[in-house]
């Protein structure tokens, strides 16, 4: 597989709906570029883990049974919470710098607002990803066979395929966080309450049917 095929295969397979891709977006919008940057720290340090795992050659191991149903359950389990936390949170109002809206009662509803809605972590983007399956799936099963010339060259370009696939949502983010308002934040936020929770589902079938099989 020549180094451009394997660049559009990370990045393709990057901005394929998954868990990782939304919580950057939700971010992005909800708290601008910084935050989505922040978030794109913890999801790439789960890269590196996989990246780590495929180069010293132990990419066996996320192949196995009890590992993958042990990963399903727990990411579904936080997915699941996640989704909880989402739906039953109350309207946001979100700061965005503008001089005309810059005024005394503006200022008090925002900081109120700050305090009860509160970006994600770094911590909980890298939980989420090493949860992942279709992480998982996608190092240890796509791409592992491609990567045996030239290995550290290979992962080099691989991380940067997925690395480009999220910097351009989130930089599309930051520009369509400011043509939106409130109450379409709110939508949002339950949007994506309900898209955590199929994918909770999703690891439980998944955990399921390799159990079963």
């Amino acid at each position: 597989m020549s180094l451009l095929t394997l660049f559009l295969l990370a990045f393709v397979g990057a901005i394929t709906p998954g868990p990782d891709i939304l919580l950057v977006m939700r971010n992005t919008l909800l708290f601008g570029f910084m935050q989505g940057v922040k978030i794109l720290s913890g999801i790439a340090s789960g890269w590196i883990v996989y990246l780590a795992v495929l180069y010293f050659g132990f990419g066996y191991l996320f192949n196995g049974k009890i590992a993958q149903i042990a990963l399903s359950t727990l990411g579904a389990i936080y997915l699941a919470y996640i989704a909880f936390m989402l739906f039953k949170k109350s309207a946001t109002h979100i700061d965005i710098p503008d001089s005309n809206l810059q005024n005394n009662n503006s200022q008090v509803s925002q900081n109120s607002n700050t305090l009860k809605d509160k970006p994600d972590t770094y911590l909980k983007a890298l939980i989420i990803n090493l949860s992942n399956p279709k992480a998982i799936l996608f190092f240890s099963v796509i791409v592992a066979p491609f990567i045996e010339s030239s290995p550290l060259i290979s992962l080099s370009v691989l991380f940067c395929g997925l690395s480009s696939a999220f910097f351009s949502v989130i930089l599309l983010a930051t520009f369509f966080r400011n043509l939106i308002c409130d109450r379409v934040f709110h939508i949002i936020d339950k949007i994506c309450s309900i898209l955590f929770a199929c994918f909770s589902i999703l690891l439980l079938y998944h955990a399921y049917d390799i159990f079963m099989s």
